[in-house]
């Protein structure tokens, strides 16, 4: 995961306390420093061996962190990898902990589908009339 500030050392954290799989995520916490964080993108495409795949989040879609990720992984020709933005802390945990051997770009579309942001409804809503009401209540 590679995100401007702390984000992904935090979720790092996050996916640890909830799942024990903390380690597994390689993160980079860029802008932190004024180290150049290209070399830790390069070496982690370099580790993907041909048969496996690689998952790379990114905080936000279009911003310099998933330019300069996206720009790198075209650069090094592997189609075994993918790069999801606007990630989040259900959308992590689905990827690590899914059960598919291999995964699509179809199945990576529904996670991230399913762990869009929600509103929570803090006030009941209206029901229009009293037969509604009991429509519900049976």
């Amino acid at each position: 995961m590679a995100s401007h500030g702390h984000l992904a050392s935090g979720m790092q954290s996050s996916i640890n306390i909830l799942a024990g799989k903390g380690e597994e995520l390689k993160v980079i916490d860029a802008y932190v420093t004024d180290e150049d964080y290209t070399p830790q993108i390069t070496a982690f495409l370099d580790s993907l061996q041909e048969n496996e795949q690689g998952v790379i989040f990114t905080d936000f879609y279009g911003g310099s962190v998933n330019q300069k990720v996206a720009a790198e992984v075209v650069k090094s020709g592997k189609e075994n990898v993918f790069v999801l933005a606007n990630a989040n802390l259900p959308l992590v945990l689905a990827v690590m902990l899914s059960p598919e051997e291999e995964l699509t770009a179809e199945t990576l579309k529904a996670m991230t589908a399913e762990a869009a942001p929600q509103l929570v409804p803090l006030v009941p809503e209206k029901k229009e009339s009293a037969e509604e009401e009991l429509d519900d209540f049976f």
